[in-house]
């Protein structure tokens, strides 16, 4: 079927062919690249009769028109945008009491009920506090090159955990010159610009990717905001200030042990995806030399700083690369982690089309 997909950065319009299978939505480009997009990062609407448009959930801009008399058979499986219906309100509902019940405990309580909690609360009413945190950092800006994000949607794909992620994942770059990437609410993990820019190969961005799944597998962002804002802040984001309780709760750095249980986990990814922990050594090894230096003032970095620094809040150097050595001298086969064409493209995920601007 065919399509104009507007990336949100310019009025332009891209044509592309779609088909719809396995609850993702594959895009293939005229222009040549392409994409897959998963239902539940897609709601859309009846614009008019003869039209559908699909939207994604972390691109407000982002739209994709369907000029057709009919809609597709599988719209009906994408949410409508507009008022939630009776079973979102029942979702909804459902978080504000289980907030409730567990908000008078979870002071008295250790990991046992903040694990409880983290499950018990519904990833769609994560989503809009990770949002929140994200709209902070480099202006919010998203890289959006559709190559760039494909091969970084391959590489997320080839680090699936073999019992599958927990909940719906995002993954994208945003335009900042920071050195940095972490897991905020909702299943969103962001990588900064300045991190794929100082990587010295894909091994090294899939080791820090590995690192940053496995915070969401184990439901760190989860957990952290409700050990540091409490679950009365929970109920008010679900219908108050959303930005204030993220920046709250989710600006506190983890725990070192957290972040263990992270690096383990990541070298069990990388195993598991025959992807060497080299890399993930090499650049540790370059983030640790580096705390030493004086860092910038500027408000970002200020920010990135209080949401936590590798240097900071991770373990020390000499355990963390103990781990990495002692899993790389197990000599698993291992690849690339990308092939070349996808880490060119990756790096060049924030760079500007200059035909937009003709």
């Amino acid at each position: 079927m065919r399509c104009i997909v507007y990336d949100g950065r310019s009025a332009r319009g891209w044509p592309a062919d779609i088909d719809y299978e396995a609850q993702t939505l594959n895009i293939a480009f005229d222009a040549g690249p392409r994409e897959s997009l998963p239902a539940d990062d897609l709601i859309c609407d009846v614009a008019k009769p003869g039209r559908t448009v699909l939207h994604r959930r972390n691109y407000p801009d982002w739209r994709l028109v369907i000029d057709a008399p009919e809609p597709p058979t599988w719209i009906a499986e994408l949410k409508r945008r507009g008022r939630p219906g009776r079973r979102s309100v029942i979702i909804y509902g459902a978080a504000s009491l289980t907030a409730v019940a567990l908000g008078a405990a979870i002071w008295f309580s250790g990991d046992a009920l903040i694990a409880l909690g983290a499950r018990a609360i519904p990833h769609r009413a994560m989503v809009p506090l990770g949002r929140a945190v994200i709209s902070t950092i480099g202006n919010g800006k998203h890289c959006d090159a559709a190559g760039g994000q494909a091969a970084l949607d391959r590489l997320v794909a080839r680090l699936r955990p073999p019992s599958g992620f927990v909940e719906p994942l995002s993954v994208f770059v945003i335009d900042s010159p920071t050195i940095n990437a972490f897991a905020v609410p909702g299943g969103q993990i962001v990588l900064l610009r300045g991190l794929i820019d100082k990587a010295e190969g894909p091994d090294e961005v899939a080791g820090i990717l590995a690192h940053e799944i496995t915070h969401v597998q184990l439901r760190h962002p989860v957990k952290m905001l409700l050990r540091t804002a409490g679950i009365s802040m929970v109920i008010q984001s679900l219908g108050g200030n959303v930005g204030q309780v993220a920046d709250f709760a989710v600006a506190r750095a983890g725990s070192r042990e957290a972040e263990r249980a992270a690096d383990g986990g990541a070298l069990v990814l990388l195993k598991h995806a025959q992807i060497s922990p080299a890399g993930m050594g090499a650049f540790f090894a370059r983030m640790e030399s580096k705390a030493s230096e004086k860092k910038p003032t500027d408000t970002v970095q200020s920010a990135l700083d209080t949401l936590g620094s590798f240097a900071s809040t991770h373990p020390g150097h000499g355990e963390r690369l103990s781990a990495i050595r002692q899993a790389d001298s197990e000599n698993w086969p291992a690849t690339a982690a990308m092939p070349d064409e996808d880490w060119k493209a990756l790096r060049e995920i924030c760079a500007s089309d200059d035909s937009d601007d003709d």
